[in-house]
């Protein structure tokens, strides 16, 4: 396939399930551990010891934040250097169960969950900025119309914004047929191979910024499946 093609966004099974459907379950449990056989965590690590290099962030945002499991186990490896910090998970739904805010708060993290539309949230007065904004497997469900005001809402928001996505490349759409080796279900098979379709390669991300000359930009293919964007602001250089 030619992965020059313009990217094709359309609406994926999970985005559209009641929150407690069993498929959406048994999709949230798979992601879990598509996740790991990514190494999304590291790979989100390493991208931040680059955006934070020089300063301590103490506010973190993750926009599209799901169950909150990648925040819980960046807390739990980043607790001993980054100390205090006041954690946001922004997502349509509250999906963050009991236990994930516990495991948070225990690593000296204090979370919240605001349960708002992305949309909804840059309706919102701009009060101060954040220091990290973070978003992973989000950046893809949206046409580049509306990722040009996602972007631009969030770059007056932030300090330094990250996100890693599906890469649009044919060796992701193979990964994308086999995911169902990983013992992932139906809905997660299907909106596997819809989110490598809707993905990013190259430079696509960076072209979207809306005002670069006061940024920092990094964007890159990282690991085998993923693609991530970087913007960190010139004043922390």
């Amino acid at each position: 396939m030619d992965f020059n093609l313009l990217r094709q966004v359309e609406p994926e099974l999970l985005d559209v399930l009641a929150a407690d459907d069993p498929r959406a379950l048994r999709s949230r449990k798979d992601l879990r551990r598509v996740h790991r056989a990514m190494a999304t965590l590291s790979i989100v690590q390493s991208a931040l010891d680059r955006g934070t290099a020089g300063f301590i962030p103490h506010t973190l945002l993750e926009i599209g934040a799901g169950d909150g499991s990648l925040m819980l186990r960046l807390s739990r490896t980043r607790a001993d250097c980054w100390r205090g910090v006041d954690v946001t998970l922004l997502d349509r739904m509250n999906l963050v169960e009991t236990p994930t805010l516990e495991g948070i708060h225990k690593s000296g993290w204090t979370p919240r969950v605001v349960a708002l539309d992305i949309f909804n949230w840059l309706e919102r007065p701009i009060d101060s900025r954040t220091d990290v904004v973070i978003a992973n497997l989000f950046m893809h469900h949206f046409s580049s119309y509306k990722l040009v005001q996602i972007l631009a809402g969030i770059e007056a928001r932030s300090r330094v914004f990250l996100c890693c996505e599906p890469r649009r490349s044919a060796l992701s759409l193979l990964g994308s047929h086999c995911i169902g080796l990983l013992g992932a279900g139906s809905v997660t098979r299907q909106d596997a191979v819809s989110s490598v379709h809707a993905g990013f390669r190259g430079q696509e991300l960076s072209a979207l910024w809306s005002n670069p000359h006061n940024w920092i930009l990094h964007e890159y293919p990282a690991g085998l499946f993923s693609h991530c964007f970087l913007a960190i602001r010139k004043e922390h250089i």
